[in-house]
C-alpha cells in the first residue's frame, strides 16, 4: 500500500481524560502513531492543543508525507499532564487501517 496516498482525515475522535488521585485531569493520548507503525513512547512525537483540537504527530512518520497526525477534539481545557494509552484508541486505529486497505483494494481493481 502506498501510505502517501492516504488523504488527511477528518476528526479522528475525542480526547479522553482520566483523573488522578488528587482529582487533577490527565489527558490520555494514543500510544501508537496513526499509521500503526510506531509506538509513540519509543518514537519522538509532538502533541499540540489549538482551537479545540489536539494534534498528535509521529515525527518518524512525518517525513513520509503521509497523514501522520491524530486529530482529536478537545472538549475541555488542556490538562497539565498527559499519558500514553494503548487501549482507548485501538478501535480508531484499526478502523482507519481497514478503511485504507479497502480503499487500496478498490483502487487496485480499477
Amino acid at each position: 500500500m502506498d501510505w502517501q496516498l492516504l488523504k488527511p482525515s477528518q476528526m479522528d475522535g475525542t480526547l479522553t481524560f482520566r483523573y488522578d488521585t488528587t482529582g487533577q485531569p490527565v489527558a490520555l493520548l494514543p500510544a501508537r502513531c496513526k499509521l500503526g507503525r510506531h509506538t509513540l513512547g519509543h518514537s519522538q512525537f509532538r502533541a499540540v492543543v489549538h482551537d479545540g483540537e489536539v494534534h498528535i504527530s509521529c515525527l518518524a512518520c512525518a517525513n513520509s508525507g503521509a497523514d501522520h497526525f491524530w486529530r482529536l477534539a478537545a472538549t475541555a481545557p488542556a490538562p497539565d499532564r498527559a499519558e500514553l494509552c494503548e487501549e482507548l484508541y485501538n478501535e480508531l486505529a484499526l478502523g482507519r487501517a481497514q478503511r485504507a486497505l479497502s480503499t487500496a483494494r478498490v483502487d487496485d481493481a480499477h
